[in-house]
């Protein structure tokens, strides 16, 4: 694993999901809601072909956010994969280890970079979360 990352906004913070777990970064399209999904799931999307379950950060990390997302980052762990819909991308770049620990199951812990803290995505737990995990 390497330290770069990618950043996003989501509900006006700052996050990181590890580039290793990212495949791409798409526009936010058109998105079909599924009945009975869990609760960070916001539907699916067609990426090429594929069926893929878009997750809602902002549900995950217990966010309000003032608009619809703009972007997905495609992410892969342990075989799940799932789009993260977030606010905004940053950009890609190396980060700091965490060194704050985290409540939420969904963070690895956090990091300063740049004068904010900026919370590093768990991606594995995310993913599980989107399989049917209760998300709080």
């Amino acid at each position: 694993m390497t330290g770069l990352h990618v950043r996003v906004r989501v509900g006006g913070e700052e996050y990181a999901v590890p580039v290793d777990d990212v495949l791409e970064i798409a526009e936010y399209g058109e998105v079909a809601p599924v009945p009975g999904a869990p609760a960070a799931v916001i539907g699916v999307c067609n990426l090429r072909g594929e069926v893929l379950p878009v997750v809602d950060l902002a549900t995950v990390f217990g966010l309000t956010r003032p608009a619809a997302p703009e972007r997905v980052v495609v992410t892969e762990q342990g075989g799940l994969r799932a789009g993260l819909a977030v606010d905004s991308v940053v950009g890609v770049e190396p980060l700091p280890e965490a060194r704050e620990e985290a409540d939420s199951p969904y963070l690895s812990g956090a990091a300063l970079a740049d004068g904010a803290l900026v919370g590093m995505v768990d991606t594995a737990s995310v993913l599980d979360a989107s399989q049917g995990a209760a998300v709080a």
